[in-house]
């Protein structure tokens, strides 16, 4: 009997520490969400508004990583900076201090976008901090979009008659709006 028993003991311990092991992987590592909302100067001339909102995992609360989507668009009325676009990127999150209440973290973003008549490249770097449930970033952000724009015109031609004959032509340029973020939101 005292053989089992002895026996019966480290099997247990080695049971009891494997679930152990267990319980601490699934504690370091999180689901993780953070949703904020703000402006964005989208060109020198323009100010916009935008929301995202990424979806990933936390390592150690420390590390979050995800996948992010938004909207966006500038209030400012010209072909140059007056775009809704929507960003999908990839989010990596550092948070200095992860255990307390307050702490400060950092902030890159990288991914494209789609643009009401373009794609193009979204990336941005923000600091900022957490505290309990709330967010709050600033940074820059840059852009590149590759935008397509069909031009109407006349022709005139001087000929007895005076006729004006009508011309479309697509122009297709790139644009870099870049500007300053400032986002609130929250986080889980």
């Amino acid at each position: 009997m005292k053989v089992k028993v002895f026996v019966l003991i480290p099997f247990l311990f080695a049971v009891l520490s494997l679930s152990a092991q267990e319980n601490e992987t699934k504690e370091t590592i999180t689901y993780s969400n953070i949703t904020e909302f703000g402006f964005v100067t989208a060109s020198p001339q323009g100010v916009g508004m935008e929301g995202t909102t990424v979806n990933g995992f936390a390592i150690n609360k420390q590390h979050c990583i995800g996948i992010g989507i938004g909207i966006g668009g500038s209030f400012h009325n010209s072909y140059y900076s007056a775009t809704a676009y929507t960003p999908l990127f990839f989010n990596y999150r550092l948070y200095f201090k992860p255990d307390k209440k307050f702490s400060p973290h950092i902030n890159v973003s990288v991914g494209g976008l789609l643009a009401k008549d373009g794609e193009g490249i979204y990336s941005s770097i923000t600091a900022g901090f957490r505290a309990g449930k709330f967010s709050f970033s600033s940074g820059i952000s840059y852009m590149a979009i590759y935008r397509t724009e069909s031009i109407s015109y006349y022709e005139y031609v001087y000929d007895p008659y005076y006729y004006s004959y009508p011309y479309t032509s697509n122009v297709s340029e790139w644009y870099f709006p870049f500007g300053i973020t400032i986002k609130c939101g929250f986080s889980f």
